[in-house]
């Protein structure tokens, strides 16, 4: 796919997940209108297995050419933590912040705050899978481990099943906002508010757990669609990465095009449109790695960079 002298592909693959998912679907509508307003260049969406982290190793490795990324991955990646322990991931950078993922817990109506969790069996995701990983790494800072926590390393719908099927006292995942076809299943199952509910942190430990861990930060929008408005709740950013070794007049073409037909991007994806979700002003908001030069060229002339990163 890359060229050995060194030039830029003239086809360029971006990396999304499953078919049904909403990243095939973003990844999918940047190919067409790059395709289309980029004379000689083809751009194809693909499907990326093994999402974040999938997408992630394969940018590294020169098989892809950008992907759609979760940050605490790909910060775990160029810190070479689990499950990042083998590799060099330098050459993955941010091209621009997308839109934010939620940690929510659902759980029985006696678990009404994270600490509570303590003494209970919890699903919180695969082992490896990256959503183990996010899990613990979040409850720990409230004080939910191993040692006070039985944790069932299952997916996300086998994890609703085992709620539904009382089988859990609570499953802890990542989702997008308002997701019915993600949340629907548990609920249709179980009656929200009445059998089982959304459990917030615990408010007062929220400032020491954000302060300790800057990839974090937390969302006051809720779940207006359960009719949980003023739901508190773990957010954290998604994004696309690029390749490194791609030009910056390549990428900074890119980055341009995007914007520049942001309208119709937004009619192909129209989740992005909620506050605090993918907009030319947050795509700069990513302050822990590097952004591609292209990239962070653009977004200074279009003065955004340095609301986020200073003069």
């Amino acid at each position: 796919m890359r060229q050995g002298t060194g030039a830029d592909p003239t086809i360029i693959t971006l990396s999304g997940s499953g078919p049904e998912g909403r990243w095939f679907t973003e990844t999918s509508i940047f190919g067409k209108i790059l395709t289309r307003e980029i004379p000689g260049l083809t751009v194809n969406g693909v499907i990326g297995k093994g999402v974040s982290i999938g997408n992630i190793r394969r940018i590294a490795a020169g098989r892809v050419d950008g992907g759609r990324f979760y940050l605490f991955d790909l910060e775990n990646a160029h810190a070479r933590r689990p499950p990042f322990e083998q590799g060099d991931f330098s050459d993955v950078t941010v091209w621009m912040k997308l839109g934010q993922n939620l940690f929510r817990v659902i759980a029985g109506k006696a678990v009404r705050r994270f600490s509570d969790l303590r003494g209970r069996t919890v699903a919180i995701g695969v082992r490896g899978s990256g959503d183990d990983l996010l899990a613990m790494r979040i409850l720990r800072g409230y004080g939910i481990d191993e040692s006070n926590t039985r944790f069932q390393f299952v997916g996300r719908a086998d994890g609703q099943e085992a709620l539904a099927n009382r089988q859990v006292d609570a499953i802890a995942y990542s989702y997008t906002r308002n997701n019915m076809g993600h949340l629907g299943p548990v609920f249709a199952a179980r009656r929200l508010g009445e059998d089982v509910d959304f459990v917030a942190p615990d408010a007062d430990m929220n400032e020491a757990f954000l302060a300790a861990d800057p990839t974090f930060f937390l969302d006051t929008q809720g779940e207006p669609l359960f009719e949980r408005p003023a739901l508190e709740g773990i957010a954290y950013f998604q994004g696309m990465a690029v390749y490194r070794r791609l030009s910056e007049e390549l990428v900074h073409r890119m980055t341009r095009v995007i914007y520049e037909n942001w309208i119709e991007v937004l009619a192909g994806a129209p989740w992005w449109r909620e506050p605090g979700e993918a907009s030319l002003e947050s795509a700069a908001a990513i302050t822990t790695l590097p952004y591609h030069p292209g990239a962070r060229r653009y977004f200074e002339e279009m003065g955004v960079w340095d609301r986020f990163h200073g003069g």
